[in-house]
């Protein structure tokens, strides 16, 4: 399909079009004329098929329309929207306590030391 799209863009279409154009060309004229005389008047350019025709219109090159251009001002609008505030919602849970937790107030009961 890539190299479908560049021959189309680079237009060697065209050409392989004309190719056809000549090898029927070339079997049509041999079916009335000798193999070589064929190929001559294929080749001469004096009698082009409907074929060719089309191939040297399509590769004509086509020239851009013309675009007016104005000398004047190009004024853009801008539209100033509103800033996005996005705020947690409330919570419904106590507040966690702020710190490590409950603090004990009695001692540490300690073993005896061993002697």
């Amino acid at each position: 399909m890539l190299c479908l799209a560049w021959l189309c863009a680079n237009g060697a279409l065209w050409d392989c079009v004309q190719v056809f154009a000549w090898g029927k060309m070339i079997h049509d004229y041999s079916q009335i004329m000798p193999l070589t005389k064929a190929v001559k008047r294929t080749f001469d350019g004096s009698a082009p098929c409907e074929i060719c025709l089309v191939v040297v219109e399509g590769k004509a090159p086509q020239t851009p329309p013309q675009v007016e251009r104005s000398h004047e001002k190009v004024v853009l609008a801008y539209h100033a929207t509103e800033e996005i505030f996005l705020q947690a919602p409330e919570s419904c849970w106590p507040a966690p306590k702020i710190g490590t937790g409950p603090m004990r107030t009695d001692e540490v009961p300690v073993r005896p030391p061993l002697v």
